[in-house]
């Protein structure tokens, strides 16, 4: 059997997991420049003492209004302050690297299109071909998450 004989899935181009091997190195380099962002501005033990009570907060003004608990609201309402500088204090490290997150547009844009344009780099059954823009987007949500949680960077829940 050739490699003409053989179905539009069974032959993927070195492109394919070239743009896989580029978003698993954005990815990894983002979640790693957040996690210092993280330790250089809050501190990593701080942060993740600043979530879990942001967390239980928003849970508790939920029931709260769900519940039309005034006194419980007016008590969470005395600690809003204390929220909104917590919160703060979380967003720097996600500002800066609101920045750095502009290399995946100039990546895609100006390097990948360019080069691949409207090749197929991968095929999912039952969806057909996949260009450049759809990979490179799977591609990034998968790593994205992965990265996250190998470095530990996921928000508690």
């Amino acid at each position: 059997m050739s490699a003409t004989d053989l179905p539009t899935y069974a032959i993927l181009p070195i492109s394919t997991f070239i743009v896989m091997f580029i978003c698993l190195a954005i990815s990894f380099t983002s979640s790693s420049i957040n996690r210092l962002l993280i330790n250089r501005f809050v501190g990593w033990e701080q942060y993740r003492i600043m979530q879990k009570e942001l967390a239980e907060y928003q849970t508790g003004m939920r029931k709260a209004l769900r519940a039309n608990d005034k006194k419980t609201v007016e008590k969470l309402k005395k600690k809003e302050s204390q929220v909104h500088n917590m919160q703060k204090k979380m967003v720097k490290p996600q500002l800066v690297l609101f920045v750095v997150s502009f290399s995946y547009i100039f990546i895609w844009w100006f390097v990948l299109t360019p080069i691949y344009g409207a090749d197929t780099l991968a095929y999912i059954p039952g969806f057909g071909p996949i260009g450049v823009l759809i990979w490179y987007m799977i591609c990034s949500f998968f790593f994205g998450a992965l990265a996250s949680r190998v470095l530990g960077i996921l928000p508690i829940e």
